[in-house]
């Protein structure tokens, strides 16, 4: 199954359950057509940055992530030297965990952030902050979503060859 482009900007495109089928643009009513089961709405996922025909808060299956209501609101591009609002790409329990994806996306190029990276050393402030959020500019935020999707380790053969250097 494919990811379907928008219908609606206001809410988005919406499906059925029973029968997936996508409702068609043009159509207005709260059912389906087809069925006459309930028309819900297509979660989005925001490294495919495309909804899917599952609900929101199901797992995208190319990702893993849970799907959201829709797409953030669109920002504007920044010119260097203005201010900007960081955007919050992942969340980890402390920055220990943060800094292995924050080296990578550096290494890629993208600048990064971590707000409460003093906080999180201590179990305390860990609970009582949620834990340390990666942040990046506005405009590489569905970038640094891929990359931080995939996969790091190894394949088993690889490893193998690996250990053999030891």
């Amino acid at each position: 199954m494919a990811p379907r482009k928008s219908i609606s900007p206001k809410c988005g495109p919406v499906y059925c359950r029973r029968c997936r089928e996508a409702a068609p643009v043009d159509h207005e009513g709260p059912l389906c057509q087809e069925c006459g089961e309930r028309l819900i709405s297509q979660g989005y996922c925001s490294v495919c940055e495309d909804y899917w025909r599952l609900p929101a808060n199901a797992l995208c299956p190319k990702h893993d992530i849970v799907l959201e209501d829709g797409p953030p609101p669109a920002s504007e591009p920044i010119a260097d030297g203005q201010s900007w609002s960081w955007v919050t790409v992942k969340v980890y329990p402390d920055t220990l965990a943060a800094a292995v994806p924050r080296s990578r996306l550096e290494a890629e190029g993208i600048r990064t952030f971590i707000e409460g990276e003093r906080m999180g050393s201590a179990n305390m402030y860990r609970v009582a902050t949620g834990g340390v959020k990666l942040q990046v500019h506005p405009q590489h935020a569905a970038e640094a979503r891929i990359i931080l999707s995939q996969s790091w380790s190894l394949p088993s053969d690889e490893e193998a060859d690996f250990e053999d250097l030891l």
